[in-house]
């Protein structure tokens, strides 16, 4: 194994281990609530809350990425989510403290993403960049996944002190390889003053979070509108739908490797996004409309997945050629991760209300005007015109 590969190993397992938070209570909502004495709406708060600090503060963390070093930034992440998640365990009795340390945590693995990002494209060849942050743009869903999947073990009425524990010391077991596998890289010179406001003012840049935040905003929204439209073709409840939904959703991360592989393939990143947008558009039109059978709709669904993460995976890809300048990459991170949030965080409720108003046609109507949103907004650009090196 290359040194650069071994590298970029350990920050995918820290992104991974990062992302774990965002997944980490989801099978425990109800315990929660019951715990808790709170409904099951303020129990879910308390497995999103750890996207907020995301949501208001990823720009700023990202000029302040520039300007005090990416290694840094990232330790400092992984530590502050570690020590966090460790404190789960005293929160038993408090659900404002409980919420008080996941907003905590949630700036930790702001901290480490936007971070990370800049570090994949300082460790990995030129040669093989736009391969690695494709399959780096995939650490959001595998890591919720695997958060979801190693707390769903945990019981007993300790089992948020034995999941906070243990993803604290994972975090912790991160945080010690990127200070050993990684070089010291210090506070860069450039002077960051007015850096948010650089990122913002560089049209490539903006245009690239918001069509990122649309993107990641279609595809949370699919996973939660599916489960409702193939419950209403009867024979199971919603429950049971989400289920099978979720389980079809993992293999839409095989996109971002397509999308690494299609780029170095010579194709440009306008065309990979067209292609792909007009494709998952269509898919999700016949998933939600053709009232197909169950297996059909749920390989459809897979596909979907896997053509909209395409979308993303180029995005990623095209991280430092959106930038500024070579040293604002932390800033356009920072930008980028802030609009993903913001699209997580409406994409399902905008998607779910005009399901309720105007039933699977709506629903379909609306995840195809977003995902043509989405590309319009950056196929113009002449960088996405560009074969990538």
């Amino acid at each position: 194994m290359s040194l650069a590969l071994g590298r970029y190993l350990v920050l995918l397992a820290a992104g991974f281990l990062g992302a774990a938070a965002t997944g980490k209570l989801v099978p425990h909502v109800r315990w929660l609530a019951e715990t808790y004495d709170v409904s099951l709406g303020l129990a879910g708060f308390a497995i999103s809350a750890v996207m907020l600090p995301g949501a208001l503060l990823s720009a700023g963390l990202g000029v302040v990425t520039d300007r005090l070093g990416a290694r840094n930034v990232a330790l400092a992440g992984l530590l502050l989510g570690a020590l966090a998640s460790i404190g789960l365990g005293l929160a038993v009795g408090s659900f404002a403290l409980l919420i008080a340390l996941r907003l905590v945590e949630g700036v930790g693995y702001c901290l480490l993403v936007v971070a990370a990002t800049v570090l994949v494209v300082e460790v990995a060849s030129e040669r093989h960049r736009t391969l690695a942050l494709a399959v780096w743009s995939s650490f959001a869903p595998v890591g919720f996944a695997l958060g979801q999947w190693a707390a769903s073990a945990a019981e007993g009425a300790d089992r948020l002190a034995s999941i906070g524990l243990g993803h604290g010391v994972a975090m912790l077991a991160a945080a010690l390889a990127i200070l050993i596998a990684l070089p010291g890289r210090g506070a860069h010179s450039t002077n960051n003053a007015g850096g948010m406001l650089e990122g913002v003012r560089h049209r490539p840049a903006l245009l690239a979070a918001l069509a990122f935040g649309c993107v990641t905003g279609v595809l949370l929204a699919a996973v939660a509108v599916t489960p409702l439209v193939l419950a209403s073709l009867g024979g199971m409840s919603v429950g049971e739908a989400a289920r099978l939904t979720a389980l079809a959703a993992l293999p839409g991360i095989a996109g971002r490797f397509a999308a690494g592989w299609l780029l170095g393939w010579k194709l440009t990143p306008r065309a990979v996004l067209m292609s792909a947008g007009i494709a998952g558009s269509i898919t999700i039109a016949l998933v939600l409309l053709a009232r197909l059978p169950l297996m059909a709709a749920l390989v459809l669904f897979t596909l979907f997945q896997i053509l909209m993460g395409i979308i993303p995976g180029v995005l990623s890809a095209m991280i430092p050629h959106v930038a500024p300048a070579r040293d604002r990459i932390g800033t356009v991170s920072g930008l980028v991760n802030q609009m993903v949030t913001l699209g997580n965080l409406i994409g399902p409720p905008l998607v779910l209300s005009v399901y309720a108003a105007a039933d699977a046609a709506g629903a379909a109507a609306m995840l195809a005007a977003w995902t043509v949103l989405c590309v319009a907004l950056v196929v113009r650009l002449d960088v996405f015109a560009r074969r990538l090196g």
